[in-house]
């Protein structure tokens, strides 16, 4: 993951997922909420004297982001706790393209071939802003798959999420969604009836939804 380094945003999210080198004691979870919001909750194991450094860095980068995109309140810092050394923080986000946009403002500045991506729309809209199509989804129940760029675009009302885990330098993610998950590529397992894992990979993670 050499390209992404000297990225001062994705420094700070490691700052934050990577903490003292101990294991983590809950999964970083996004989650899609039912009007289109995105809730993000990372957790990670720290000395408690980082609370506040890490509280205004993120309160600081929401700003700037609100500030250049949003004009408002768009991006917010909801919550950042400690307990015995476990910060958990939380950052909710109007839509998924704010999502994507936060975090990767400082990546596109730099250089936007850099950009890892998290898109949650139709297929259609998938297909329309030129992501990739042409790949093969399991069932995520049993059953067969789907097989390239047609089979998808048969299901274009259905929502769809892409997912490129650099975002989360390729540390394992959960993502929850309100819609059932129908398909999935190999990079993603179901962990829950609406909560997917997104495991480390070179590869973008896709997830059809029901629906």
């Amino acid at each position: 993951m050499e390209k992404w380094k000297g990225i001062p945003l994705l420094l700070l999210v490691a700052f934050l997922l990577g903490g003292c080198g101990k294991a983590t004691v809950e999964m970083t979870t996004i989650a899609i909420q039912k009007d289109g919001t995105i809730e993000h909750t990372m957790i990670e194991d720290f000395g408690e004297e980082s609370v506040d450094t890490l509280q205004s860095m993120m309160i600081e980068k929401a700003a700037e982001y609100n500030n250049s995109n949003a004009g408002g309140d768009g991006v917010t810092v909801s919550s950042v706790e400690a307990d015995d050394g476990v910060v958990k923080v939380v950052m909710t986000y109007p839509d998924a393209a704010a999502f994507d946009g936060f975090m990767n403002m400082d990546v596109v500045a730099v250089d936007p071939a850099l950009r890892a991506p998290f898109f949650y729309g139709t297929v259609e809209d998938a297909y329309m802003q030129g992501y990739d199509l042409e790949i093969s989804l399991s069932s995520a129940e049993d059953g067969e798959g789907l097989q390239g760029k047609n089979d998808l675009l048969s299901l274009g009302k259905n929502k769809i999420i892409i997912y490129d885990n650099e975002m989360n330098l390729g540390a394992p993610v959960q993502i929850s969604t309100q819609e059932k998950p129908l398909y999935i590529s190999d990079n993603v397992t179901v962990a829950g009836k609406s909560l997917l894992e997104i495991s480390e990979t070179d590869k973008l993670a896709y997830i059809l939804l029901e629906g």
